[in-house]
Formats: C-alpha cells, structure tokens, sequence
C-alpha cells in the first residue's frame, strides 16, 4: 500500500514574485519591439467639406387686401422713358 505523495501548494509570496518577474520580462520585451519597430509613414487625409446654402423665407400676413403693382409693360427694344407715376416694386430681399 503505496501512498500518494501531497503535492505541496506553492506559497503565497512564491506566487506573486513570480507574477511580478513575468509581467516585467514581457513588458520589457514590449517595449524593446515597439522601440525598435519602425513607424509606417502617415497617409495624408483628404478633407472635403461641403457647404449647402439654404435661404428660409417667412411670409406674413398684412391686414388688408394683397395687391401687386408693377410698372407698365412695354415689347420695344428701345429703352423706355421712366415713369414717373408708378412706384418702384421693391422685395423683400432688397
């Protein structure tokens, strides 16, 4: 009747020195690849930008009647003399 030997649990200490000794090697060697690695160069970035011009107009209502005048028409490819009676269409935008 042989009996099995125990295997004896490392100690505490024993553990955690031994992580701290691996955690350094492998963050020296690391650091040693990426010094000695070489940067690849950077590829330019194309920036566009793109503008879109967009004019909101708000129309109010104005008490009375909506009239349009407009000056007379004339076809001829003379100029026309300037009428002094008819008032001049102005906009909103002007």
């Amino acid at each position: 009747m042989t009996e099995r030997a125990r295997a004896r649990r490392p100690s505490p200490a024993l553990v955690l020195w031994g992580s701290i000794a691996l955690f350094a090697v492998l963050f020296a060697l690391l650091t040693y690849q990426l010094s000695a690695a070489s940067a690849p160069a950077p590829k330019p970035v194309l920036v566009r930008k793109v503008i879109k011009r967009r004019v909101v107009t708000t129309v109010f209502p104005t008490a009375g009647p909506s009239t349009v005048s407009s000056g007379p028409v004339t076809t001829s490819s003379a100029p026309a003399p300037p009428v002094s009676g008819a008032a001049p269409v102005t906009t909103s935008a002007s």
